[in-house]
């Protein structure tokens, strides 16, 4: 089965124009997987020139040791988007204060999104994680 992309290389934007709408962005999520018990940054992908990321999403599947956490960011501020996640439950980064001080600034650029363990290890399984953004023109 052949997986269908769209692509729009202008971006989607809602309102605006000549009817004097108030322009919006448009909301999206990118989810990855990763193993928890990495202490090496593992990519989990791309955000666009002109997202704001806003929240971080763990969907839990890390295991063992006690309260495990991941930390989702970039290659220079490894806990940028999410600081000491859940890896074990589902949890949002802004709901429980652990959102990373990126969370609300837009990207001027394309911007790699890594995960790794956080300060309480998993002892295994697979975190799986959601990053919530949206995209603005810059």
């Amino acid at each position: 089965m052949t997986t269908k992309l769209t692509n729009f290389p202008n971006g989607i934007t809602t309102g605006g124009g000549n009817q004097r709408h108030t322009l919006a962005g448009v909301e999206s999520m990118f989810i990855a997987s990763f193993d928890p018990t990495s202490s090496t940054q593992i990519l989990l992908g791309t955000l666009p020139i002109g997202a704001i990321p806003y929240d971080v999403i763990s969907f839990g599947g890390g295991t063992g040791g006690t309260n495990p956490t991941v930390d989702i960011g970039t290659a220079g501020t490894t806990d940028g988007f999410a600081n000491e996640l859940a890896a074990n439950l589902i949890r949002g980064a802004v709901s429980t204060t652990t959102g990373g001080t990126l969370l609300g600034t837009q990207l001027t650029a394309p911007t790699p999104v890594y995960g790794k363990v956080g300060a309480s290890a998993a002892t295994g399984g697979t975190t799986k994680v959601g990053i919530r953004y949206i995209v603005l023109p810059v």
